[in-house]
């Protein structure tokens, strides 16, 4: 494993919330980050997992562990869906209390330290048996992470001193206990095809042979178990010999048709055989966490178990996935997932099968490998460093013959080719690498990135927003007075009219830092709840902001949105950033904190999640952090080279334009910015309020000045502007705050993505990939026309693969095609330039 995370969940209980804290660090280090957060209250979660664990008891599977509570009925179809819905309200609870602002600093400290490819174990540390018990795999965070998986641990816990050394075969000792009604031969069956394993059956023993097995003066490393198994915490808050059993237990196993053991029973001979290398323990068999918890008591390294009854079929499945692939060389916690994951197969007649395997480990120590139960490490051990410099100086004594003379017209060897390919592209790469973090490629990076927008595929009209444009006309027929482009009287009209026809939230893009004379005015604006007005931040001071002040009339912060644009002079002054939040600045006039396109997508939301009872407001959240703008993103990188550089103020992302097949579909006349319906403020006042309700009920209505003169600061180029002299092709702000509102509300509700970009060394390894494929190309091609054959297929390949990247639904990257296509011809040309040596024969031209 590359990464080691632990959460520790401290005291507290679902009624009141847990203290939390998280270690994330490299395996066999020193954690380097920690943070600590809180787990809010959840107390109905407990009653939700006890619904659904009597579900699956009462389901009646013949499983291993003896009948229970007279538990013999038959599971039918609508016991099965039954079982099946608790299981999803669980999942979703648990989804939605780890989403909690409360817990989101551990949330975000996971995502910053660690990238999707990181093997990884999540180790969680907590004694409430509840919490061991939910499926922690089936949270979103492993859907991303395919090489995590998650364990429990036990808040004590100490290290294991072994000293000895390892035989060279896996030493098991696999106990066969009471199979009434089971199938252990299949057990034994899957264990005997295990290679370099020395493996001791004991079929249904005694007491005292299992302990005398124990005490075996060679030790064990994996003590196997199956048969039926129960534990004494099988039900959370189940009453057991007038008990109630709230933490800890202990479990108990069937030798025997007639011998039941408890692990204290063994504990001496358990314990002898830990100090002799018994590295792990599994039981595959039935709600072995009670066996877990005692084990844990004796610090043995790792145990594996099922944490509900386990049907034999799901047993020997899961069993047969994780053999095949611990024993191939994947790791322990891998095996585990993959194992676990193959069961879902089974969930047709077996609901939640892939809940039932769990981990147990021992803090202080780290999950073998079927090579180091071996006695073999996959690492540089003694052996392999001394064979390493056995090879480095044999190679040294060949040095002197690769330094003389060669033969004159002598053709390349594969070796020679292979080294100048190598090290041709190994030069390209870091050239590149180096340009770029100078920002000496960032014209041509933002010129491609403009030019994947205007080649993407049409999307339809976005119905959710109506935008109401105060034109020429609108305002030469009610003549404004003061600073604001729209007339009192009119505005209140407007306002009036739109409240009867019930529009989801009203965003007014327009400047109103003076207080109306006119009360009924004043009144509306003060009272429309679901109104939104824009001021503006200023850029360093506070000082000249006048006409970008708020509405007196509106004081809550709530109703307030920043109409500030983000735009990149180096770069011809195009929005291509979507502002998500800014702090103000100490005594700004304008207090907002979000941006106009945030308040209002935000409460849109909000309203649609109190009609579908679905947390898209949080999807929206967890998709904006994860497409955060940095000071590197995409092909940003201009701030090492002394110019200006991305501004990372606040809280951005890329604007993700939405184009249409044409723009004459529209009502809002050829903007290609414009992607929903417009009317005039004539029209709205003079439509009959019955015809206008269809295009404003449960719309965000947008209310914005089109005309150039009166909104001569609020036109902005974009990269749909060919003409970067003239402002002529210029856009109104409206319609772009439209853009960034229908961009949000179709990520979080059309699966739409927000354009992401990768870590900064998967695009130098990306970048290096490509030089290294037209080094080779470059080396092993001997024609000329090959040659550019070869290396436009490959830049046909690139593109396509940036540009479906790019524009995936699920994906949305800005991955860098520039620089890869620039290191691709690059380096070929320089590898056979390389080899174009007088000692060469000339089979390259």
């Amino acid at each position: 494993m590359n990464k080691r995370i632990v959460i520790k969940i401290g005291s507290g209980s679902l009624a009141t919330g847990y203290d939390a804290a998280v270690q994330i660090g490299d395996e066999g280090t020193l954690p380097q980050a920690e943070t600590q957060a809180f787990l809010p209250p959840a107390p109905d979660l407990a009653n939700l997992y006890q619904r659904w664990q009597r579900a699956y008891w009462q389901l009646g599977l013949p499983t291993r562990i003896q009948a229970r509570d007279g538990v013999t009925n038959v599971s039918t179809s609508s016991d099965m869906e039954h079982c099946r819905m608790l299981s999803r309200q669980l999942r979703d609870r648990i989804h939605y209390w780890l989403d909690g602002n409360e817990f989101r600093p551990i949330r975000e400290k996971i995502l910053e330290q660690l990238n999707p490819n990181d093997q990884t174990r999540l180790l969680l540390q907590t004694q409430d048996p509840l919490l061991q018990r939910l499926p922690w795999y089936e949270l979103h965070f492993f859907e991303r992470y395919r090489y995590a998986e998650v364990g429990i641990c036990a808040p004590d816990y100490q290290q294991v001193s072994y000293p000895g050394s390892r035989s060279q075969t896996v030493r098991i000792l696999a106990v066969l206990g009471d199979d009434t009604g089971l199938n252990t031969q299949t057990d034994q069956s899957l264990l005997n095809t295990l290679p370099n394993a020395d493996i001791h059956f004991l079929n249904q023993p005694n007491r005292e042979d299992f302990n005398r097995r124990l005490w075996d003066e060679r030790g064990w490393d994996i003590l196997f178990f199956a048969g039926h198994s129960s534990s004494r915490v099988a039900r959370i808050g189940e009453e057991i010999d007038g008990e109630k059993i709230e933490k800890g237990g202990s479990g108990e196993i069937a030798l025997n048709a007639t011998d039941k053991l408890t692990i204290g029973q063994l504990k001496h001979a358990l314990q002898k055989a830990i100090d002799r290398g018994l590295n792990t323990a599994i039981f595959n068999s039935c709600d072995g966490l009670g066996l877990a918890a005692d084990l844990s008591d004796l610090h043995i390294p790792q145990v594996l178990v099922m944490r509900e009854p386990v049907p034999d079929q799901v047993a020997h499945a899961f069993l047969q996935g994780f053999l095949e692939s611990f024993s191939s060389g994947n790791s322990f916690y891998l095996s585990v997932r993959e194992a676990r994951e193959k069961l879902q197969g089974l969930e047709s007649r077996f609901p939640c099968a892939t809940w039932l395997p769990v981990i147990v480990q021992n803090l202080a120590e780290t999950p073998p490998t079927w090579l180091s139960l071996q006695g073999k490490s996959p690492g540089l051990g003694r052996e392999t460093v001394l064979n390493s410099l056995g090879n480095f100086s044999q190679s040294n004594s060949l040095l002197p013959k690769l330094n003389q003379p060669q033969p004159p017209n002598q053709s390349p060897t594969h070796k020679q080719r292979l080294k100048s390919g190598i090290g041709c592209a190994v030069f390209v790469a870091i050239a590149l690498t180096i340009l770029r973090l100078f920002g000496l490629i960032e014209p041509l990076e933002i010129r491609a990135y403009d030019h994947f927008l205007r080649t993407r595929h049409a999307e339809d009209l976005d119905n959710r927003l109506l935008i109401i444009t105060n034109t020429a006309d609108d305002i030469a027929r009610w003549p404004p007075t003061g600073s604001s482009s729209l007339d009192d009287q009119t505005l209140l009209e407007v306002l009036n009219k739109l409240n009867a026809l019930s529009p989801a939230v009203i965003g007014l893009d327009i400047y109103r830092p003076q207080s109306t004379k006119d009360p009924n005015l004043a009144k509306a604006l003060t009272e429309t709840r679901d109104l939104i007005a824009i001021c503006k931040s200023p850029d360093n001071t506070v000082e000249n902001a006048n006409k970008e002040s708020p509405p007196p009339e509106i004081t809550d912060l709530e109703r307030l949105g920043l109409s500030d644009f983000v735009v990149e002079e180096s770069t011809g002054a195009i929005v291509r950033q979507h502002l998500i939040q800014l702090n103000p600045l100490p005594k700004s006039p304008c207090p907002a904190k979000n941006s106009l396109s945030t308040v209002l997508s935000f409460r849109y939301l909000r309203k649609i999640d109190e009609i579908r009872r679905t947390e898209f407001s949080n999807i929206l959240g967890n998709k904006i952090d994860q497409a955060k703008l940095t000071p590197t993103f995409g092909g940003y990188h201009g701030t090492l080279g002394g110019q200006h550089g991305l501004n990372t103020r606040g809280t951005q992302i890329l604007l993700n334009y939405r184009k249409l097949d044409d723009p004459k579909l529209t009502t809002c006349g050829n903007a290609k910015e414009a992607i929903t319906d417009c009317l005039t403020v004539t029209e709205v006042l003079n439509i009959p309020s019955a015809e206008l309700k269809r295009n404003v009920r449960d719309r965000i209505v947008l209310i914005g000045t089109t005309d150039p003169h009166r909104a001569a600061n609020d036109l902005w180029r974009t990269p749909y502007t060919r003409n970067l002299v003239s402002d002529v092709e210029k856009s109104p702000g409206v319609f772009l705050q439209a853009q960034m509102i229908s961009q949000l509300l179709s990520a979080a509700l059309d699966e739409r993505p927000l354009i992401k970009s990768w870590f900064e060394w998967q695009e130098i390894v990306w970048i290096a990939s490509w030089a290294m494929l037209g080094g080779l190309i470059g080396a092993y091609t001997r024609w000329q026309l090959t040659l550019w054959l070869r290396l436009l297929l490959g830049e046909g390949i690139l593109i396509l693969v940036c540009w479906l990247w790019f524009f995936n639904i699920h994906l949305g990257f800005w991955i860098p095609w520039v620089p890869s296509a620039i290191a691709l011809p690059i380096s070929a040309i320089a590898a056979q330039t390389t080899l174009r040596s007088p000692k060469f024969r000339p089979k390259i031209d």
